[in-house]
Formats: C-alpha cells, sequence, structure tokens
C-alpha cells in the first residue's frame, strides 16, 4: 500500500513537471502560444501545429522574458515580434534548430525595432508604465543579407540588418493565447 502511495505520488507531483515548479519558485508568469487556423482556433501538437511558452515577470525596471517554441521547420529563420499595446515591434530573428525548436532568453530595457522592417518601422517606446504584450513568431521572409528594400536610405529603421530566408514568406506560426500585462517600473536607486 506504502509504495503504491508512494508511486502516485511521485507521478502526481512530477506530471507538473520542474518548469511548473520553477515558475512558482520565481514569481514568473507564463503565456501560451500556439499554431492557429484561419478562424484562429489552436491547432493541436498532435495535428502538427507548433506550440510555445514564454515565461515573464510581470513588473519591473525591464521586461525579462524566456521563450520556448517547438514544432518549427527545422534550420529556418522566425521573427520574433512583439506588440506592445498598440505597436508592433520586430525584436529579432533567429534560426530554429535541427528540431524546429527555438529558445530566447532575454530582457528589453525598450520597445524597438531589432530586425529589418522596412516601411513598417514604429519608434521605440520605453517599458516604463503599464502595457499589454503579445509575443508573435511568424516567418522571416527577409533577405538573407543587407537591409531591407523597403525602407529608403535615412528613414527610420532603415539600418536596421536583413538576415531572413529571403523567400518573402511572413507566415505567422505562433500567437498568443493570453495576453501578458507588464508593469514597467522606475530602476531602484
Amino acid at each position: 500500500m506504502l509504495v503504491g502511495a508512494l508511486f502516485w505520488f511521485i507521478f502526481v507531483r512530477s506530471s507538473s513537471g520542474p518548469v511548473e515548479s520553477a515558475e512558482v519558485e520565481s514569481g514568473l508568469s507564463r503565456v501560451t502560444l500556439s499554431q492557429k487556423d484561419a478562424s484562429f482556433k489552436p491547432i493541436p501538437r498532435a495535428a502538427g501545429g507548433a506550440t510555445g511558452v514564454v515565461w515573464y515577470a510581470q513588473s519591473g525596471p525591464a521586461l525579462h522574458f524566456t521563450l520556448r517554441a517547438l514544432g518549427l521547420k527545422p534550420s529556418h529563420k522566425y521573427l520574433l515580434e512583439i506588440q506592445a499595446d498598440d505597436a508592433i515591434y520586430s525584436v529579432s530573428s533567429r534560426e530554429s534548430d535541427a528540431q524546429g525548436e527555438i529558445a530566447i532568453d532575454t530582457t528589453l530595457t525598450s520597445f524597438a525595432e531589432g530586425a529589418c522592417v522596412g516601411a513598417n518601422y514604429d519608434a521605440p517606446r520605453s517599458v516604463r508604465g503599464e502595457h499589454y504584450v503579445k509575443f508573435w513568431i511568424k516567418r522571416d521572409g527577409n533577405p538573407a543579407k543587407g537591409f531591407s528594400p523597403g525602407a529608403k536610405p535615412g528613414q527610420p529603421g532603415a539600418e536596421l540588418p536583413c538576415s531572413g530566408n529571403g523567400d518573402g514568406d511572413y507566415a505567422y506560426m505562433l500567437m498568443e493565447n493570453e495576453i501578458a500585462p507588464f508593469d514597467g517600473t522606475a530602476a531602484a536607486k
């Protein structure tokens, strides 16, 4: 009886996984991402849909987050986009590994473009104050090298380098299932 109870305890405790334990212990919040169909309904992982999760601190002098994405095309470049309130920023371009996974662990001190965006440039804004944040992963159809052909020299964002797949495909692969509230506080003095 004791062995059965011990097995049940270990199985139930471990089914939540170490990630959820770390979330609780570190005080991080979590939002999930999923690939969605034309009606914006999540495509289950079992049906071939990509999935992801973002762990983040809900407040602080900077937005710290860790993003993990699974089920993407292997060795393909993707853009991490963040919508902060009404502005959308292409934060970075990352290549998925041989298993189709992306891992990003970073801290943003401002919301700003970090990859070529052409005419879609949004001016940087401070993380201070209350924000509603969405995390998205989309294919990086930008040129593999150089600068965006859609931006005129001297135009804001024109100097941001491109490192995409060069195929013009910008399809969204992962979109938020929840919105992430964030309160950017002043740094401690």
